[in-house]
């Protein structure tokens, strides 16, 4: 989960009561369980249990008990749930990972999905750690996005976004990609993020932040390369790290439910045939994988 979910877990179990972020830190530092260094680890464990509350809903470990108090879900039995204003501030809070823009043509020139990766320490020993609204409103950084296609033989998994996700450029579009950004947590992992066989539990973790299959119906994961658009401003500020998970079965559960909609498996062509209706990193893989999954 990371070492704030962790530290927020085990002191919340050993507590046994509903706690506020700041008694978690406290609690969480006496015990050596968080880092001394970081100037905000209150409002950073703040977010990182919002979010996690608001990415996985009933299937996260952590609940609110009442405003500002965080506690297990799984003491659901004896306390009831409060529920928070729904909207995106705690996503825009949380820390992501960027790196400068200027080192961008090493990774990827120009748009188009560049399928002969770097080696992995290039791009590691590059990146560092931004907060989300930070990081969108400065255009010197590219924020690094995990992009996954879900494929089963010859259809690919496609869903609509809705208005309640914060990016309000893809409101109502369609997609062929899943993922989100990359999170401090995540670095460790990085040290090998081209070699899918290696990077598998990583990458099933961040796979089912958005959809769930069982692990048994996956039957591949395979790296396809990293994903750069400059045709909008928005695109410009994001490299996508692309894998294709390759399924035995199309049954599936998504896992952000009420913000992805429509989900379902298409073939290749039924997906052209609507491809005004699909945002533009959606195009451009079509266009670059869609003959071989014919």
């Amino acid at each position: 989960m990371g070492v704030f979910l962790d530290a927020a877990y085990s002191v919340l179990l050993e507590n046994s009561e509903p706690l506020t972020a700041q008694q978690i830190v406290e609690h969480a530092k006496n015990r050596g369980l968080l880092p001394t260094t970081g100037k905000t680890p209150t409002q950073t464990m703040k977010s990182k249990l919002s979010t996690d509350i608001l990415r996985y809903g009933k299937h996260s470990l952590f609940m609110r008990s009442e405003k500002g108090k965080f506690a297990l879900r799984q003491w659901d039995i004896r306390l009831q749930e409060f529920k928070a204003d729904r909207y995106q501030k705690a996503l825009f809070d949380e820390d992501i990972i960027v790196f400068p823009a200027e080192l961008l043509p090493r990774f990827a020139p120009h748009s188009g999905l560049w399928k002969t990766p770097p080696r992995s320490q290039e791009l590691r020993d590059e990146l560092k750690i931004v907060r989300r609204r930070d990081a969108e409103e400065d255009t010197s950084l590219i924020q690094l996005i995990s992009v996954f296609i879900i494929r089963h033989n010859n259809r690919v998994l496609t869903y609509k976004r809705t208005k309640r996700l914060p990016e309000s450029r893809l409101h109502n579009y369609y997609s062929l990609a899943f993922g989100g950004h990359l999170n401090p947590d995540d670095i460790s992992p990085l040290y090998d993020m081209f070699n899918a066989g290696q990077f598998y539990g990583w990458l099933m973790r961040e796979l089912q932040e958005e959809v769930r299959f069982e692990s048994r119906a996956v039957r591949e994961i395979i790296f396809r390369g990293l994903l750069y658009d400059t045709s909008k401003p928005v695109s410009r500020q994001h490299l996508g790290v692309t894998y294709e998970i390759v399924v035995g079965s199309e049954g599936f559960e998504i896992g952000e439910r009420g913000f992805l909609m429509d989900a379902k498996f298409e073939s290749i062509e039924r997906i052209k045939e609507r491809r005004e209706q699909f945002e533009n990193w959606s195009l451009l893989l079509l266009d670059e994988l869609g003959l071989e999954w014919k």
